[in-house]
């Protein structure tokens, strides 16, 4: 069966957050396909805010601001309304893990992998040592644990200088000349890294466009890969626009990973493609599967598959994804606009030419507000692109400067690594 065709049955189905990107994108995939789809909810802006998918909000404390505290809330609604899946739509599945067999006991179906194969991602300096021991590609790197280490990396430079853990591009400094390493080795986060006698990466920066590979993985089987490139950056390092890609090799390595750990359920990669020998330098690791629309427009319904590994149900080997599938996101090409300053009539233009479908536009559909089949995404569309046009600088609040209310902070790592648990 072509993966394009890969059904599930109808399901009520719980994301584990309301805010993110891969939450909106998973959302429209479940949407679309007939699901019952519940949100944990934090409150603030929202992607999923009004859609018309979402049949119950949830709301619950901040996963940013403790793990434990989510948990607690995730347990409760579990235990009073009756879901089929469970899919943690970012980080939360770090903390889903570390409860796996718990929440595995409330009924509904999750998808996740052991705790011990969670923490060789999650932790950055732990992922440069497994790739090294994988002999998978990446950058330059080298792991330093004290201040005089990190300023003698001067031979590195062009580079970035990384937290151990931190995600959504915070805890990530480029350095281009010793003034910008000792900047970041004054940052306090980085003195704490080294109180506690973590390490900081310094990884040499590579030219080259932006990967993105996602899969699945049944117990360390691959069940579902797709790979594409960011074609356009937009705000805050995300990808305003993307086109699927065929290399095998990049799967061929998320195979070697996900066996190397055993791992259940999706798990994603960045890299820096090297176009002149078509090899990829892998840059990050993510426990999640990352705005999966691309992937099912190309023939790889990963969703689906994810649906049926939760609920224990064999999918059969990984589909072949179609190459030179373009997509795009005007809400984050239109932010871009306002955070590099570039004014109002950038902003106007862009959205002047995704309506008549030229440019970038030409040939690509919008994965992430997708105004037709879901019109709520047209108000916020709207509501931001005005609030830009009347005042650029504005995109700040919108697109916010600290840690997203799904993400896990170096706090919450320790919570669940170092504190006991009840």
């Amino acid at each position: 069966m072509a993966d394009g065709e890969y059904r599930t049955p109808r399901c009520r189905v719980l994301l584990t957050e309301a805010s993110s990107a891969s939450a909106r994108e998973t959302l429209t995939v479940l949407g679309r396909q007939g699901h019952e789809v519940g949100v944990m909810d934090s409150g603030g802006p929202s992607l999923t805010a009004r859609s018309r998918w979402v049949a119950r909000r949830h709301r619950g404390p901040r996963f940013s601001a403790g793990p434990e505290r989510y948990l607690a809330a995730l347990r409760r609604v579990l235990t009073e309304y009756e879901y089929d899946v469970v899919l943690p739509t970012h980080e939360q599945l770090v903390a889903l893990a570390r409860h796996r067999e718990e929440f595995g006991a409330l009924g509904a179906g999750l998808a996740v992998p052991a705790f011990d194969s969670v923490r060789r991602v999650q932790d950055k300096a732990e992922t440069v040592r497994l790739f090294r021991t994988l002999g998978l590609p990446q950058p330059d790197t080298a792991l330093v644990a004290d201040e005089k280490a990190l300023l003698a990396q001067a031979d590195r430079l062009p580079a970035y200088v990384k937290l151990p853990v931190s995600t959504s591009s915070r805890g990530v400094w480029r350095a281009t000349g010793p003034a910008e390493l000792a900047e970041a080795a004054a940052r306090p986060e980085v003195r704490e890294t080294f109180d506690r006698g973590g390490e900081i990466l310094v990884q040499k920066a590579l030219r080259g466009p932006l990967v993105m590979a996602q899969s699945l993985f049944d117990r360390g089987t691959l069940a579902g890969a797709h790979v594409s490139v960011r074609s356009r950056e937009g705000a805050q390092g995300s990808a305003s626009a993307k086109e699927s890609l065929a290399l095998p090799e990049v799967t061929r390595h998320l195979a070697e990973l996900g066996a190397a750990l055993e791992w259940h359920g999706p798990l994603s990669m960045d890299g820096i493609l090297d176009e002149s020998l078509g090899t990829v330098h892998y840059i990050d690791v993510n426990p999640r599967l990352v705005e999966p629309v691309n992937a099912q427009l190309a023939g790889v319904d990963l969703v689906p598959r994810w649906l049926a590994l939760s609920r224990g149900e064999a999918v059969g080997p990984p589909p072949p994804a179609r190459a030179g599938v373009r997509t795009h996101m005007l809400l984050m090409a239109v932010l871009r606009h306002a955070e590099v300053g570039r004014g109002r009539s950038a902003i106007l233009g862009e959205l002047v030419r995704a309506a008549a479908g030229k440019g970038w536009y030409e040939g690509s559909e919008e994965e992430l507000l997708p105004l037709r089949s879901d019109p709520a995404g047209a108000l916020l569309l709207g509501a931001i692109s005005a609030c830009l046009l009347v005042h650029p600088p504005l995109w700040r609040r919108l697109a916010g400067s600290g840690a997203p209310p799904h993400a896990l902070s170096a706090e919450g790592w320790r919570e669940l690594t170092e504190y006991p648990t009840s």
